[in-house]
């Protein structure tokens, strides 16, 4: 009786311990949702990448490109878990198709629903068109909420990535001097030719930090340049100048803010409020460099 009632015990703990694949993959795709869904969420309120590259923004101790990864690898399983999902009840799936088959499909109006719903979003998404944009919309003005400075700008796009030589040159400021206001503040630079999100990390700050210690290196904005379209071109073309606001760009060429409203003005171009130029431009289809050119070009006309 002993081993009968033993062995009946261990016969229930083994079909215990038995592997459960459908429940497995519910939970496997459940709590690959919930992860996807709370990542995407952060990625909805992060600052745009130029921001939270150039600052190395946090939260929670991880950064943009690490939320990212979670996001992508979560979607990722939470695809494969959803077809799997998919084939361990195939057959009732199958069977449940064929019975509103079978019964004549009376969710007739629910498809049509669905697929409409399906429709207005994707053609809301790709024409850019309201309510729906709106969201987007509210994505990047949160993005921008985290801009508390105009320091939070990089100077342009993908400065982070750039060699310190070639980012000192680009902001025309002497190597040799540069490299000695880094030492005197303790900031460590084993190559000149390495990046500044490589130097930053190695010295625990930002590149944002970096550029702060030699930004006051910088030659003051030249006066008395009598410019052209071409000499515009080749001092600013790739300078970032899309990111940032008039105030700001004015304030970077030296340009004065009351000839340069006239100057947009008798071209037909109205510039909001903490707009960036890139936004502005896209309203008049133009490029960011053509409004540039309208403020310091005198008599500068824009072709349509």
């Amino acid at each position: 009786m002993f081993f009968k009632g033993y062995s009946n015990a261990k016969g229930r703990h083994m079909e215990k311990k038995a592997w459960q694949k459908r429940g497995f993959v519910s939970l496997l795709t459940f709590t690959s949702f919930i992860v996807m869904t709370v990542t995407g969420l952060i990625l909805y309120i992060t600052p745009q990448g130029r921001i939270a590259y150039w600052v190395v923004w946090h939260l929670i101790g991880l950064t943009k490109t690490q939320w990212g990864n979670i996001h992508t690898l979560s979607s990722v399983l939470f695809i494969v878990s959803g077809i799997f999902h998919v084939v361990y009840n195939w057959k009732p799936f199958v069977n449940y198709i064929l019975d509103k088959i079978n019964g004549g499909l009376k969710l007739k109006r629910e498809m049509a629903v669905t697929s409409a719903i399906t429709l207005v979003l994707m053609v809301s998404a790709i024409a850019s068109l309201p309510p729906l944009i709106y969201i987007v919309d509210l994505s990047d003005t949160i993005k921008d909420a985290w801009i508390i400075s105009k320091d939070y700008e990089p100077p342009y796009g993908h400065a982070e990535e750039t060699a310190l030589k070639v980012f000192v040159k680009k902001m025309n400021i002497d190597l040799d001097a540069a490299l000695e206001e880094f030492r005197a503040n303790g900031v460590v630079i084993e190559n000149a030719m390495d990046s500044l999100d490589k130097i930053a990390a190695a010295n625990d700050t930002s590149p944002m930090g970096l550029y702060m210690i030699i930004k006051k290196l910088e030659p003051k904005p030249e006066t008395g340049i009598v410019y052209t379209p071409e000499l515009v071109e080749e001092k600013f073309t790739g300078t970032g100048l899309g990111q940032r606001t008039l105030d700001v760009l004015l304030e970077k060429v030296g340009a004065e803010k009351r000839i340069a409203e006239a100057r947009l003005r008798k071209n037909g171009i109205i510039i909001k409020k903490d707009e960036k130029m890139r936004q502005a431009a896209e309203r008049y289809g133009i490029n960011p460099i053509d409004i540039l050119k309208v403020i310091l070009v005198e008599d500068y006309t824009i072709e349509k």
